[in-house]
């Protein structure tokens, strides 16, 4: 394995292994005790959770990354620009200008961002979206404060599940779905953020990417939040056929860029190489003619990449054509029934 985090989270490393991350272990009992104690001085009302002149919805997981936030984000946005409601989307902004401060994307500016000043997820929201502001910033109450003067009708949180400090009118958490529930460890030794009974905080579930697996998470999501609806997402890339028995190397920094290879086989695209890069990345110069004289090497027709790390690589020249494969989340038929659920929780909100 090519990452430290895949060698870190391997759920059966074997006893060297297990010696091996014991330190980080005994950092994750100490992690429990933390995240436990800030819920309970939240519940208490000793730490201070805002309440915002305007709806929150926020799009969250239990995890870290990977389980599809941002594409559910873009389509929820969409939904509810097509049922007549303006939202306005509140984004972090990782590693980017913007993080310490607030940076408002409107559609008069949006061509001149770029992913140094607002992040790569923010510029891919930005391209995505038509006259929606998109809010960059680690600081979700001046985001709400923020959405509530463009005026937007409603609030939508990329990543919100553990912002406590800003209260929301509805929770929407993404599970991975191919992943077992109850084998997932606490970080840093594992990838919850969270202990598995947060998700009694939620008000709606998404398991994203099912598998064979899918009515086993289902029954273990239950048995921790009965009353939550539970739907199923998955991804279908647009237009593949256009790319079917071509040869390319392909590459990705994101949570799981394993599932993006995946990808790639599943559009029967010829897969000659690839390599994997953490979530988040900043590529170097040396690292792109890397990747770049790989796919010369291979013999590759076309360089293909997430629509994520795509947008923060605008500079990056290369002699074989760099594409990316654009993905749209659906809901095995039940996209009216989610919407309508989420619409309902704003117009409640707003009364």
């Amino acid at each position: 394995m090519d990452r430290f985090e895949d060698w870190l989270f391997e759920p059966r490393p074997g006893l060297p292994g297990r010696i091996a991350r014991l330190p980080f272990l005994i950092m994750s009992a100490l992690y429990f005790l933390i995240v436990k104690a800030r819920a309970f001085l939240y519940r208490k009302n000793i730490f201070r959770s805002f309440k915002p002149a305007v709806p929150v919805v926020s799009v969250g997981n239990i995890t870290l990354g990977g389980s599809g936030k941002t594409p559910l984000v873009i389509w929820l946005a969409q939904a509810l620009q097509e049922k007549g409601i303006k939202p306005a989307i509140s984004i972090r902004g990782y590693r980017s200008a913007a993080e310490k401060v607030l940076a408002v994307v409107e559609e008069k500016n949006k061509e001149r961002v770029t992913p140094e000043m607002v992040g790569d997820e923010a510029c891919l929201i930005a391209g995505k979206t038509k006259n929606l502001p998109v809010l960059v910033g680690k600081n979700r109450v001046r985001a709400a404060a923020q959405a509530a003067e463009l005026p937007a009708q409603v609030l939508i949180l990329d990543d919100g599940f553990q912002h406590l400090k800003l209260k929301r009118d509805l929770d929407i958490v993404l599970v991975e779905g191919r992943r077992p529930l109850f084998a997932e460890r606490l970080f840093p030794r594992g990838r919850l953020r969270e202990p598995l009974s947060a998700l009694k905080r939620a008000q709606i579930i998404v398991i994203s990417r099912p598998d064979e697996q899918s009515e086993k998470r289902i029954s273990e999501i239950k048995a921790i939040n009965p009353s939550a609806p539970i739907f199923k997402m998955r991804y279908r890339v647009q237009c593949p056929e256009a790319l079917a028995g071509k040869r390319a190397f392909a590459f990705a920094g994101i949570a799981d860029p394993a599932d993006f290879f995946e990808t790639v086989l599943s559009c029967k695209i010829e897969l000659k190489g690839q390599r994997a890069f953490s979530d988040h990345h900043n590529y170097s110069c040396y690292e792109l003619k890397q990747i770049d004289q790989a796919a010369e090497n291979s013999a590759a027709e076309i360089i293909l990449t997430t629509e994520k790390d795509l947008a923060r690589l605008k500079t990056f020249e290369s002699k074989t054509p760099v594409l990316a494969l654009e993905i749209k989340p659906e809901f095995f038929g039940q996209e009216k029934e989610m919407i309508d659920l989420v619409v309902n929780k704003i117009r409640g909100a707003e009364q």
